[in-house]
């Protein structure tokens, strides 16, 4: 490989951009709001795919700052203008003509009153899909908390039998939480991600892979 190539790598459902070119390390940037990364022309894929691993928390957050900055906001799926709106009373509000208004007296501030929004509109969801899954699997959780995370969208503590569920999770669509509440059910019988843990959620959900795209997508 002697030439400048540029394709498009998907890792864990989300796509970057890859530059392959005369360079000595690997280099990831945010553009747009998009991830794109430069790498030396012997590496191989795989090693580029640990370096986007080894970088996930960093792309997160850079990506969700970058969206912020093009004035963007999601719930369930759906795409919202998002308007940022100093005032000393900290809600968000989310209306039908598209547009997401976000109040507050600073970005902290702000961001809390989101994540509060996202909390009141991921709880209602949760009873009934737990529900179904645990009678679908024959699974028992022992408690399901939602929180304010960054670094997951569901997470299980197998010895506890607790999940823990991100409120951003709402930002998704409702097929993709569907999918994370059985992804992380599916935990208690399998904790690692091994090949039978994918053949138990494919069992009940065998379109998951296409949910996993979404999940990752924005």
């Amino acid at each position: 490989m002697n030439k400048t190539k540029t394709y498009v790598l998907s890792v864990d459902g989300r796509d970057y951009t890859v530059t392959r070119k005369k360079v000595k390390n690997l280099i990831l940037k945010i553009r747009n709001a998009g991830a794109y990364v430069t790498a030396p022309l012997s590496v191989s894929d795989d090693r580029i795919i640990s370096f986007i691993r080894e970088h996930y928390l960093w792309t997160e957050k850079h990506l969700e700052k970058a969206e912020r900055k093009q004035g963007k906001a999601y719930l369930f799926g759906r795409e919202y203008l998002r308007l940022d709106v100093e005032w000393e009373r900290a809600f968000a509000e989310f209306g039908e003509d598209g547009i997401c208004t976000v109040f507050g007296k600073d970005e902290r501030a702000r961001e809390r009153a989101l994540l509060e929004y996202y909390k009141a509109a991921l709880s209602p969801l949760m009873a009934p899909l737990f529900e179904k899954w645990q009678k679908e699997t024959g699974l028992s959780v022992g408690k399901v908390e939602i929180t304010t995370a960054k670094t997951y969208l569901g997470r299980c503590l197998v010895k506890e039998r607790r999940i823990r569920m991100s409120c951003r999770l709402a930002a998704k669509s409702k097929s993709v939480i569907d999918y994370v509440v059985l992804h992380e059910i599916c935990h208690l019988k399998y904790a690692n991600h091994q090949r039978e843990f994918y053949a138990l959620i494919a069992k009940y959900m065998p379109d998951y892979r296409q949910r996993i795209k979404l999940m990752k997508g924005r």
